[in-house]
C-alpha cells in the first residue's frame, strides 16, 4: 500500500512541478522554475521508491499516463488551452493504454527472475 501512496505522490508532485515550469515562462521567473525543478527531483525520488514494490511496466504506465492526462486537463482548466476532438481522443487512448497495461497476465510457465549483480561480485 505504501508503494501506491509513493506513486500517487510522485504523480502529484510531478504535476505541480510541471505547472510551475509553465508559470516560470521559460525561467523568466527564476524561483518558480527552480521550485518546479526541485519538485521534479522529488517526483523521481518518490517514483523510484514506489518501484521497489510495483513492477516497472505498471508503475511507469501509471506515472506517465496519469501525469500526462491530468496535466493536459490542468492545461485546459488553468492555462486556457483548447481541448480539441483529437486531443480528447488522445487522452482517452492514454487512459485505455494504462488500463490495458495493468491487466493481469497469465504466463504459460513461470520464468526465473534474474537478479542484477555487479561485475566485482564473484560467486
Amino acid at each position: 500500500m505504501r508503494a501506491w501512496i509513493q506513486l500517487g505522490l510522485a504523480i502529484g508532485v510531478e504535476i505541480i512541478g510541471t505547472s510551475l515550469l509553465k508559470l516560470s515562462a521559460g525561467f523568466s521567473h527564476l524561483w518558480i522554475g527552480m521550485i518546479g525543478m526541485v519538485l521534479y527531483g522529488l517526483a523521481i525520488f518518490s517514483f523510484s521508491m514506489a518501484l521497489r514494490r510495483i513492477p516497472l511496466s505498471v508503475g511507469y504506465a501509471i506515472w506517465a499516463g496519469g501525469g500526462t492526462a491530468i496535466t493536459s486537463l490542468i492545461g485546459v482548466w488553468a492555462f486556457g488551452e483548447i481541448l480539441s476532438g483529437p486531443k480528447l481522443v488522445g487522452l482517452i487512448a492514454v487512459i485505455i493504454g494504462v488500463v490495458l497495461l495493468n491487466l493481469p497476465v497469465k504466463a504459460s510457465s513461470p520464468r526465473p527472475v534474474r537478479r542484477w549483480r555487479s561485475r566485482t561480485s564473484r560467486d
